[in-house]
């Protein structure tokens, strides 16, 4: 039966990669020489944030007093903000939540939105890389872009909260957004910071259904590896993307966007096999502190995220496209439609 199934895989397989279209490359148009992402400052930023915000997983007093802080910073850069507050039953006890969402207004409507939550895993103490890295390169590239006037399209900077429990916080924002259409693309910021990291990763799973679009993905790529010296961030393998478009289980914030059909990716880690216990033993415990945080690596993530943001504020058009999907890089060719229907249905 094992022998049945791996032959009608390899079958199924064959078949989809015979009618694989090739991809055309994104035009980039922003102009590298505008980066100014800066990591030293990205690394006060976030050593301001996690030794003044201790203990802030969701519904202690640090969380709230996180939020607030992060309102009046965004407030201060001339942005508009809102206080998103709500409960949930975790436990069977009232869990309160806030996020903390800011608008850079644009030239149109239509929006780009930056996320990174204020929340901790409640085994930490500083949340330094989860998530005060993403929260410090969100808060960075905020006071850049509001610097330079209007932009051509309105930026969102979003600060959730219920990371930790299931992406609440993201899902809370698009199910409480009045025009979620108007969204050009979202990113998650998570886990950017670590010195023992060697490149970011790229996740584009929805929330139990849905996949973020291949084109934000190779856009980011493009637009990173214009700039000639910033890591190029890395999309998931063909036989990962099968498995997350098959099993749709999200780990960070922009599941519940591309399950509400916002085009949306994460950004986060790549550890490198000869770091990855000490990856694992700085995740999700109280060694998750600034001493294992690196300028370099908060500049490297940084730069990427702003490129990717720029490329977007330059472009007058937006693909439309829809899943599922499968992207071979080798070859820059992607296959959908019923062929890979057919090998997500055998995978399963």
């Amino acid at each position: 039966m094992k022998q049945f199934v791996s032959v009608l895989l390899a079958g199924l397989i064959l078949l989809g990669l015979s009618g694989c279209a090739t991809e055309t490359e994104p035009e980039i148009s922003y102009d590298p020489a505008k980066l100014r992402f800066d990591g030293q400052q990205a690394l006060a930023t976030e050593t301001t944030f996690v030794t003044q915000f201790p203990n802030r997983d969701s519904g202690q007093t640090n969380n709230r007093l996180a939020a607030e802080w992060l309102q009046s910073q965004f407030e201060g850069l001339g942005m508009t903000c809102t206080m998103q507050e709500w409960e949930v039953i975790n436990f069977s006890q009232p869990l309160p939540l806030n996020n903390v969402v800011c608008s850079l207004p644009g030239a149109s409507a239509q929006e780009i939105v930056l996320m990174a939550h204020h929340d901790q895993f409640a085994g930490t103490i500083q949340g330094a890389d989860n998530d005060g890295s993403g929260i410090a390169i969100m808060l960075e590239l905020a006071k850049i872009f509001a610097a330079e006037g209007k932009p051509a399209y309105t930026l969102t900077f979003l600060s959730t909260d219920g990371e930790e429990y299931g992406m609440l916080g993201s899902g809370h924002y698009v199910d409480t957004h009045p025009q979620p259409e108007r969204i050009i693309a979202a990113f998650s910021l998570d886990n950017l910071g670590k010195k023992f990291y060697d490149g970011v990763r790229m996740s584009a799973t929805g929330q139990l259904r849905g996949v973020g679009p291949l084109w934000l993905q190779r856009t980011a790529q493009e637009a990173a590896r214009a700039a000639g010296n910033i890591w190029v961030p890395a999309m998931k393998p063909a036989y990962e993307q099968m498995l997350t478009q098959a099993v749709p289980i999200s780990m960070w914030d922009q599941g519940p966007l591309v399950a509400g059909g916002v085009p949306a990716i994460g950004f986060g880690e790549n550890c490198p096999a000869e770091y990855a216990q000490e990856c694992w033993d700085t995740y999700h415990t109280e060694l998750d502190t600034l001493e294992f945080q690196s300028a370099d690596t908060l500049q490297q993530s940084g730069r990427i995220v702003e490129a990717t943001v720029r490329q977007l504020l330059s472009m007058e058009q937006f693909p439309a496209e829809s899943g599922p999907y499968l992207y071979f890089p080798g070859s820059n060719t992607t296959l959908r439609g019923p062929a890979l229907w057919l090998i997500l249905g055998g995978f399963v």
